[in-house]
């Protein structure tokens, strides 16, 4: 039985998304709450609550509501799969000292390779931030299931510090498990250029953790014809380069950053600049509130929210996802941080919560 009712109701709950905050709802279509204010309500009530017809039942039809409409959303998040942002799909798990492995399949890449989650195997390029094992764990097991399937030997970068010991892990596993492990290990560091492919390279950059560590920003490569030549008409230019003049500069547009774990000295660094003006940079934010405060996210190489709060105004990306979260928190407190932030930078904020439970579940 349906039963259509006219009332007023103060300060109904609005429903924002668990994962995703913009920083203007109006430029997104979205309308903001118009609390106090007379709505036509319209509700299927169950045939039990049906016949009550006081204020109060009706009340409680609408909790009930808005309860199911939690469920609904806290259940939604939990099994969503992926960000999609500017052209990027961001998948993958970040969970802090659990497993960290995030995937752009756009540039068949993965940061970090944590347990190996399948998904990750596909990917041709693998960037290692550091030596932790919910970072590295899943190396041997990446570079052997390609195998397995048949794949190409991956590309994979590390710090250089780490070079040495990562042979020695792999040719223990040669060893134990009697196959080849086949990979092209490159050891790259801060200040250098890899190109991944002739329109995308790479470039680690500094980070600041408890052991040796290092972040990636993977640039597009475009050409731009050089001032010299901007005068000159189509045809002009079109014979200059028939006869073998190089007009054109090459010029490398920051596309997406990954920091992994580092403390919020990233962010101060004036070779973090090309990272904090990528389109989408993906980094971490461990700790979200005061019981767990700054000084302990120091203390331990981390970054608290509250610390990129404190440094947004150097933040000029487009989408800025964070990751890697405690795993004492669950989505809702993931939520209610980052709607702390939102409002202090330009990008569009979202987070990475795959993995992470509810608490209406």
């Amino acid at each position: 039985m349906q039963i259509s009712v006219a009332t007023v109701i103060p300060k109904v709950p609005s429903f924002t998304r668990f994962y995703q905050f913009t920083p203007n709802p109006a430029q997104h279509g979205l309308k903001k709450p118009n609390h106090g204010l007379s709505v036509q309500t319209h509700i299927n009530l169950p045939a039990p609550c049906a016949v009550k017809s006081s204020s109060t039942g009706f009340l409680s039809a609408i909790e009930r509501a808005i309860e199911e409409e939690e469920y609904r959303k806290a259940r939604a998040e939990v099994n969503r799969q992926g960000i999609n942002i500017e052209g990027y799909s961001i998948e993958g798990h970040s969970i802090g000292g659990h497993e960290t492995c995030v995937i752009v399949p756009q540039l068949k890449a993965a940061f970090d390779i944590g347990r190996c989650p399948s998904k990750a195997v596909h990917q041709n390029f693998l960037f290692i931030t550091h030596a932790h094992l919910d970072h590295i764990g899943g190396l041997p097991m990446y570079i052997a299931t390609r195998g397995l399937y048949g794949l190409k030997p991956p590309t994979v970068f590390i710090p250089p510090s780490i070079k040495e010991d990562v042979e020695k892990l792999l040719d223990v596993h040669r060893s134990m498990s009697q196959v080849e492990l086949n990979l092209d290990l490159i050891a790259l560091d801060v200040g250098e250029t890899y190109e991944m492919r002739n329109d995308l390279v790479v470039r680690p950059v500094r980070t600041h953790h408890v052991i040796p560590s290092q972040g990636y920003v993977i640039y597009s490569v475009r050409k731009k014809l050089k001032k010299q030549y901007i005068h000159l008409q189509g045809k002009q230019i079109e014979k200059l380069k028939k006869s073998g003049v190089q007009i054109t500069d090459s010029v490398l547009c920051p596309e997406v950053a990954f920091t992994g774990d580092t403390a919020s000295n990233f962010y101060l660094d004036p070779r973090s600049a090309d990272a904090l003006r990528a389109k989408v940079l993906i980094t971490e934010a461990t700790f979200l509130d005061d019981n767990c405060g700054v000084e302990h996210a120091r203390e331990h190489g981390h970054t608290h929210l509250f610390e990129i709060m404190e440094h947004a105004q150097w933040i000029r990306n487009k989408t800025l996802v964070l990751t890697h979260f405690s795993p004492r928190y669950n989505i809702e407190d993931i939520r209610q941080g980052v709607s702390k932030l939102q409002p202090l930078v330009s990008a569009k904020v979202v987070a990475l919560t795959e993995g992470f439970k509810s608490m209406h579940l």
